[in-house]
């Protein structure tokens, strides 16, 4: 974590980036472990982005909520 704030947004975006490609990949290639583990990876990549742009996960829960309730 101290790692990809010290390297910025960009790091962030890019991790962001490779980690939802890591997330398709292994939905069609590769097991259920396997998904879970990049679903992870993303999960934590995508809340350090929102963290250094100081955006709280409730405002991204919000988000979800208005489409569902549409």
């Amino acid at each position: 974590t101290a790692y990809l704030f010290s390297r910025g947004t960009t790091k962030m975006a890019q991790k962001v980036g490779e980690e939802g490609v890591e997330v398709a990949l292994a939905a069609v290639a590769e097991t259920k472990e396997d998904l879970l583990g990049e679903c992870a990876d993303l999960f934590y990549h995508t809340l350090v982005l929102l963290q250094n742009k100081n955006i709280a996960i409730s405002e991204v829960m919000s988000i979800l909520q208005q489409r569902h309730d549409k």
